[in-house]
């Protein structure tokens, strides 16, 4: 029995008992995959550097992951069903019948659980008894969260790059104002009536914050209209006069100059679980952050945050690759490791961001250079006080 029938069976199986999966196919088995890719939506969650074949919740809201093998590959597989108990409440592997069942009584040991297929359906299906440890599964549960749970959420935290955030409230501003407009009609009201001239980011913020919905034209979501009544509420219904706020914060910060929209602020970012994530992660750490002590914290417990957040296109595949090799300490440890791997603007412009809306205090020094050139212990991460 060959591993796109196992899989095949095992969605089955998955959707019988109401759990809900997410599936990862490498690009060139996609055609191979076809059909599962049509029923289930993919996933790029690594857990130790590797991406579980089903990733999701159970019907009890807990988090598993499956390796899927056929009828081959079966010590490999058992050896990647290890791997995901850092990530998952409860981790299997799935195989052949025939073959798993030998392997059984040592994954149940392991604390593996064990599903056996056949070319009619799953034959066999033991939970885990024991659990290993989930260091990671907090940041697990969040990455589901921004898939499955989360769908006024559906950009990528590491999208929000100007900064100040303010302007990510300037397209809620103008479609409140004008009603719902095309990308690029909203493009030139932002140019027109705010003087920027950086409107697609501004727009593609807006939406990874959930503030505006997509489509031929861009909308306000629940949120986007809930942030439209604040600002109301606070002197706020034209672009013009959210242009006034923005010069109002000049060097200051929007948490000390408009503390009401820093906090309407604060609220849109915590919405993404990913955002939430960090937070913890800087709460552990500060209230005085060295920036690879974050490294540190996130490599081993928050992962994705860093994958995702942190990294650069490239610099994620180099940084995966060390966490799978066993080599997670050169990603903080090493200084031309961690600067190869990182995006320069978490340094500036993110900086900048946390300092508006609150969560890093002011005297926080910003690093607007090379990455090269920065030295983290000049310019720690200062938590703002609560």
């Amino acid at each position: 029995m060959d591993e796109p029938a196992v899989f095949e069976q095992v969605v089955d199986e998955l959707e019988a008992r109401s759990y809900q999966p997410l599936v990862h196919v490498p690009g060139a088995h996609e055609a191979t995959y076809a059909d599962v890719l049509e029923r289930c939506d993919s996933h790029r969650i690594t857990i130790g550097g590797r991406y579980p074949d089903v990733l999701g919740f159970t019907n009890t809201d807990r988090v598993f992951a499956v390796e899927v093998k056929g009828s081959s590959g079966l010590l490999r597989g058992i050896g990647q069903a290890l791997t995901y108990q850092q990530g998952a409440h409860v981790s299997f592997l799935a195989a052949a019948e025939e073959t798993v069942q030998h392997h059984a009584e040592l994954l149940q040991a392991k604390g593996v659980g064990v599903i056996g297929a056949t070319d009619t359906g799953v034959a066999t299906w033991t939970s885990p008894p024991t659990s290993e440890s989930h260091e990671q599964v907090v940041d697990i549960e969040g990455q589901l969260s921004v898939r499955l749970r989360q769908s006024d959420i559906s950009g990528d935290i590491a999208t929000l790059s100007l900064a100040q955030p303010v302007n990510y409230l300037a397209p809620v501003v103008a479609i409140d104002q004008h009603g719902p407009l095309a990308g690029d009609e909203l493009v030139d009201v932002l140019a027109a009536e705010y003087a920027f001239g950086a409107g697609d980011s501004a727009r593609q913020s807006a939406v990874a914050l959930g503030l505006l919905q997509g489509g031929d034209r861009y909308s306000l979501t629940e949120q986007g209209e809930l942030a439209a009544t604040v600002l109301h509420g606070h002197g706020v219904a034209t672009l013009a006069e959210l242009d006034d706020v923005k010069a109002d914060v000049g060097r200051s910060t929007v948490f000390e100059t408009h503390q009401p929209l820093a906090i309407l602020l604060r609220n849109c970012y915590e919405r993404h679980p990913e955002f939430r994530l960090l937070l913890d992660a800087l709460r552990k750490e500060g209230p005085r952050i060295q920036f690879p002590a974050l490294l540190r914290r996130l490599v081993h417990e928050y992962p994705n945050v860093f994958l995702n957040t942190f990294c650069t296109r490239s610099g994620r595949s180099k940084a995966r690759e060390l966490i799978e090799r066993g080599q997670t300490t050169r990603l903080y440890e090493d200084e031309a490791v961690w600067k190869d791997v990182i995006r320069t603007n978490i340094l500036f412009n993110f900086v900048q961001q946390l300092k508006h809306i609150g969560v890093l205090a002011a005297d926080t020094r910003s690093h607007s250079g090379a990455i090269s050139e920065y030295d983290p212990d000049a310019k720690p991460w200062v938590l703002r006080d609560a």
